[in-house]
C-alpha cells in the first residue's frame, strides 16, 4: 500500500502539470480541445489524488503502523475519530489533505465549466493546478513531508500529541485549509482575468461565491482554534498573537476586504484595482501562513522543525507569486480602470474606501511585525505591541463597517445622514448603564471601544429597519417589511448576521482582555480551604484519580465554588500524565452569561501533592467572541445558500442592489 500511495503522489504531479499544459495552450491559442483535454487531465488528477489520500487513511483506520507517519500520530488505543484525526495531525498529512481539498475544488470548476469552456475559467483551472502541482511536488521532493515512508523495524506507535485529542483541533485544520482552498479561487480567477486582459466583472461574478466560502471556513477555523487554545491550554486565554496564529488572521483580514471590494466592482464598477490586489495578497497570505509554520525559520509554539528543502521551494513559491502578481496587474493596469470615481466623503463609496484600507494595513502589519521583524532585526513583537494597534484599529473598522450600509452612493446629504445616526447614537446611551453596571469604566478607553459597540449595534438596526421600511412600501406595516427585509435578497440578510456577529466579537474581546482580573493563589490539600477572586470563592473538596485517553492517569481536585454567598457548583481542574508526552495540566471553566471564571493548576500535581498552585481568570463577556464568531459563519451560510431567481429578483425590484448595502 505504501507503493500505491507513492505512485499516486507522482501521477497527481504528473496530470496536474499535463492539465497546465493543455490548459494555458488552449487559453493561448483558444482551442476549445486543448482545454478539454486539460480538464481530463484534471480528472486523471482528482483520482491519482483520491486514492493516495484513501490509502493513507485506511492506513489509519486498520491501524497500520508499518506507514510510519501512521506510527508517528496513531496508535491502538485511539477511537476512530481520533485515529482519523491523525491523517492531517502531521505536516505530512496535512499536505495531503491540502492538495485533495485542491483537487476537489478544481474538479467541481472543471465540471461545472466543461460545456462552456470559458477561456477565462480555464485559465484558473490552470493557475489552481500549478499550486496543486507545488503541494504534490513538496510530498515527493522532500522526505519528512512525504506520508508514504515505511516506519524502521521496531518503531512502536508513538499516539496523537495529547494536545490534540479535543473536537476543536481536530476540526480546526482541516476547517483552515478549506478557507486557504476556497480564497485560492478568486486569485486564480484574477490571475486568469489579467493573463487574457478582461476587465468585466465575470472573473468576480465566477469567484465571489467561493470567497465567501473561503471566509467562512477560515473564520470558523480561527474561532475553533481560538476556542480550543481557550479550553485546553493552560495560558489562559484564546490568542497569544503568536505567529502561526497571526498568519492565519491575516487572510482572514484582507478576504473581508475582498468581499466588500467584491461588491462595489460587481454594482458600481468601483474597486477594480483593489479587487484584483486583494485576491492576490489574500492568497499570498494564505500561502505565508504555510511558509511560517512549515519551514522553521519563524519561531512559533505550532510550528514544525527547521526544514530546508520547504525553506526552498516555499519561498520560491512566495517570490514567483508576488513577483508575477504584480507583473501582471501592471502590464493590465489601464484594462482595470474604475468606471466612476469617488465623489465625497460623506459617501458609502468612500467608507468601503477606507475601510479596505484600514483592513489591509492592519493585516500588512500584522504580518510585517510576524515574519519581517524575526527575520531582519532578529527580535519578536510582543502581544502588548499587537494589542496596541489591534484594539483602536479593530473599534474604528467595526464604526466603518457598521455606518457604511446606512450612507448613499456616491454622496449623503446632511439632513439625511443625522437622522440616519439618530438610532445609532441612542443605542450607544442606553448601553451606558449596561457597561457602568459590569464595571467597564475602569478603562477609558476600553469604555469608547465599547461605546463604538453600542453605536454599531444601533446601526445595523437601523439597517434592518430602513430596508424593512423600503420593503414593505407606503401601503404596508413596517411588520410585514421586516419579513420582506429577511426573507428577500440572501445577500443582504447575510450583512445583518454578520455585521451583527461583528458587533458580539469586538465587545467579547475588548471586554476579555481589558477588563481580565488574574490572580494566582497556594490552596493546602485539606478541605475547606479556599482562594478568592472577583467575588468567587473555591473551596476545596477532594482528590480523586483515574486512567484517561491514551494511557494516561488524571489527578482531579474538586473545588465548590461560590459567588456573593450563592452555589455556582463545582470545578475540577486536573492534571493527565501521559506515558510518552508526560504531565499536562488542564483548565477547567465555569461560563456564565457575563463573564467565565477560568481556573488551572499552575503546576502538575497528583494524589501525593500537600498543595496546589491555581491561577484564577475572570473574562468578561468572552461568551459573546464565540456567539459573534457562529453569527458571522451563519451569515456566510445564509449568503451561499441557493435561492430561486425569481425570488431573488423580486427582492432586488424592492431594493435595488445600488443601495442595499449588501456584504457578504
Amino acid at each position: 500500500m505504501i507503493v500505491l500511495g507513492r505512485l499516486s503522489l507522482t501521477l497527481a504531479l504528473v496530470f496536474s502539470l499535463a492539465s497546465v499544459v493543455f490548459l494555458l495552450l488552449g487559453m493561448r491559442w483558444d482551442r476549445k480541445d486543448f482545454q478539454r483535454n486539460g480538464y481530463y487531465a484534471i480528472y486523471a488528477f482528482f483520482l491519482s489524488t483520491v486514492i493516495a489520500s484513501a490509502v493513507l487513511l485506511q492506513a489509519f483506520l486498520k491501524k497500520d503502523f508499518s506507514f510510519a507517519y501512521v506510527a508517528e500520530n496513531s496508535d491502538a488505543s485511539l477511537s476512530v475519530f481520533y485515529r482519523i484525526a491523525g491523517f492531517w495531525a502531521g505536516q505530512q498529512g496535512s499536505f495531503l489533505l491540502w492538495l485533495l481539498l485542491l483537487a476537489i475544488t478544481v474538479i467541481v470548476i472543471a465540471v461545472i465549466d466543461l460545456n462552456r469552456l470559458e477561456r477565462l475559467t480555464g485559465g484558473a483551472v490552470a493557475i489552481l493546478a500549478v499550486v496543486s502541482a507545488v503541494f504534490a511536488a513538496l510530498m515527493i521532493f522532500d522526505t519528512s513531508s512525504n506520508p508514504f515512508l515505511a516506519a524502521e523495524a521496531g518503531m512502536q506507535p508513538f499516539g496523537l500529541n495529547p494536545l490534540l485529542l479535543h473536537p476543536g483541533m481536530v476540526l480546526h485544520p482541516p476547517a483552515l485549509f478549506i478557507g486557504y482552498v476556497g480564497l485560492a479561487v478568486p486569485f486564480a480567477f484574477a490571475i486568469s482575468a489579467l493573463l487574457i486582459g478582461r476587465g468585466d466583472k465575470l472573473w468576480v461574478v465566477r469567484s465571489q461565491k467561493w470567497a465567501v466560502f473561503g471566509w467562512l471556513f477560515l473564520s470558523l477555523g480561527i474561532g475553533l482554534g481560538a476556542w480550543w487554545a481557550y479550553v485546553v491550554l493552560s495560558f489562559g486565554g484564546y490568542w497569544a498573537w503568536d505567529a502561526v496564529e497571526n498568519t492565519s488572521l491575516v487572510p482572514w483580514l484582507t478576504a473581508t476586504a475582498l468581499l466588500h471590494s467584491f461588491t462595489l466592482y460587481k454594482a458600481r464598477g468601483l474597486f477594480k484595482r483593489w479587487a484584483l490586489g486583494l485576491a492576490v495578497l489574500t492568497f499570498f497570505f494564505t500561502i505565508l501562513a504555510t511558509w511560517t509554520t512549515r519551514t522553521g525559520l519563524i519561531s512559533s509554539v505550532h510550528a514544525f522543525g527547521k526544514n530546508p528543502v520547504l525553506i526552498w521551494i516555499l519561498s520560491t513559491f512566495l517570490v514567483v507569486t508576488a513577483v508575477g502578481s504584480v507583473a501582471l496587474i501592471i502590464w493590465r493596469w489601464r484594462a482595470f480602470a474604475s468606471h466612476d470615481e469617488v465623489e465625497s466623503a460623506l459617501s458609502r463609496d468612500f467608507l468601503y474606501y477606507v475601510t479596505n484600507l484600514l483592513l489591509t494595513l492592519f493585516a500588512v502589519a500584522v504580518a510585517f511585525g510576524t515574519v519581517a521583524v524575526p527575520l531582519l532585526l532578529d527580535r519578536t513583537v510582543g502581544a502588548s505591541t499587537y494589542d496596541a494597534v489591534a484594539r483602536p484599529l479593530g473599534v474604528v473598522i467595526l464604526a466603518m463597517i457598521a455606518i457604511c450600509p446606512l450612507l448613499a452612493w456616491r454622496k449623503t446629504e446632511g439632513a439625511q445622514l443625522r437622522k440616519t445616526l439618530i438610532l445609532p447614537f441612542v443605542t450607544m446611551l442606553i448601553s451606558v448603564p449596561l457597561w457602568l453596571y459590569l464595571g467597564f469604566q475602569s478603562n477609558i478607553w476600553g469604555f469608547i471601544g465599547l461605546l463604538v459597540c453600542g453605536f454599531a449595534f444601533g446601526a445595523v438596526i437601523q439597517f434592518v429597519l430602513r430596508s424593512a421600511r423600503r420593503a414593505a412600501g407606503p401601503d404596508k406595516s413596517l411588520w410585514s417589511g421586516l419579513g420582506r427585509a429577511f426573507t428577500g435578497s440572501r445577500t443582504r440578510t447575510a450583512a445583518y448576521i454578520v455585521h451583527m456577529g461583528m458587533v458580539l466579537v469586538v465587545a467579547g474581546l475588548l471586554g476579555s482582555t481589558v477588563y481580565k482580573v488574574e490572580q494566582s493563589a497556594i490552596v493546602k490539600v485539606k478541605p475547606g480551604e479556599t482562594a478568592s477572586l472577583g467575588g468567587y470563592t473555591l473551596t476545596y473538596k477532594d482528590m480523586t484519580e483515574s486512567t484517561g485517553a491514551q494511557n494516561s492517569t488524571r489527578a482531579e481536585a474538586t473545588f465548590d465554588v461560590t459567588k456573593d454567598g450563592q452555589s455556582l457548583g463545582t470545578l475540577g481542574p486536573h492534571t493527565d500524565v501521559f506515558p510518552v508526552s508526560g504531565a499536562a495540566v488542564r483548565a477547567v471553566i465555569l461560563g456564565r452569561t457575563f463573564e467565565d471564571l477560568f481556573v488551572v493548576a499552575d503546576e502538575p500535581f497528583d494524589g501525593t501533592s500537600k498543595t496546589i498552585a491555581l491561577r484564577m481568570v475572570v473574562f468578561p463577556l468572552i461568551r459573546w467572541v464565540w456567539i459573534g464568531s457562529i453569527l458571522l459563519c451563519v451569515g456566510a451560510v445564509v449568503s451561499l445558500w441557493p435561492k430561486r431567481q425569481k425570488q431573488e429578483q423580486e427582492a432586488r425590484a424592492v431594493e435595488p442592489a445600488e443601495a442595499d448595502g449588501a456584504t457578504a
